[in-house]
C-alpha cells in the first residue's frame, strides 16, 4: 500500500493503539517512514521489527530505528535464526541489540 490517502484512510477508520511494522515486507524505509509519520500526527504508536533478514538487514533497520526518539523495545533480532548467516558484531544481550565492532567484524558466511 504506497498510496498516502489509502494510508491515511486506513488509519482513520481501524484507529489502532498501535501498528507494527516490517520495514522489508511494507515497501523499505521510506514506505516505513511515510506509515510512522502517519501514525505519530494521529497519536498512534508504532513498533519495528524484523521480518527474517540476514545481519545485513537488520543492521539496516536497527540504524533507522536509532533515528527515532522511541522509549519502548523493538523487535529487532531475527538474524540469528540462519545458520549460514553473515558474522557481523551485532549481538543481543539481556533483549537488547548492541553493536560491538570490537568482538566480530563484518565477514563471510
Amino acid at each position: 500500500m504506497r498510496q498516502p490517502q489509502l494510508k491515511e484512510d486506513l488509519l482513520r477508520s481501524i484507529n489502532p493503539q498501535f501498528i507494527i511494522l516490517k520495514p522489508t515486507l511494507v515497501g523499505g524505509l521510506a514506505e516505513s517512514a511515510q506509515w510512522i509519520g502517519m501514525a505519530e500526527a494521529r497519536g498512534i504508536g508504532w513498533w519495528l521489527t524484523s521480518a527474517l533478514e540476514s545481519n545485513i538487514g537488520l543492521n539496516a533497520i536497527s540504524q533507522f530505528t536509532a533515528q527515532y526518539n522511541i522509549n519502548m523495545p523493538q523487535g529487532l533480532g531475527t538474524g540469528q535464526l540462519y545458520t549460514n548467516n553473515i558474522s557481523s558484531p551485532l549481538k543481543i544481550e539481556q533483549g537488547e541489540l548492541w553493536y560491538k565492532p570490537e568482538l566480530q567484524p563484518w565477514g563471510e558466511v
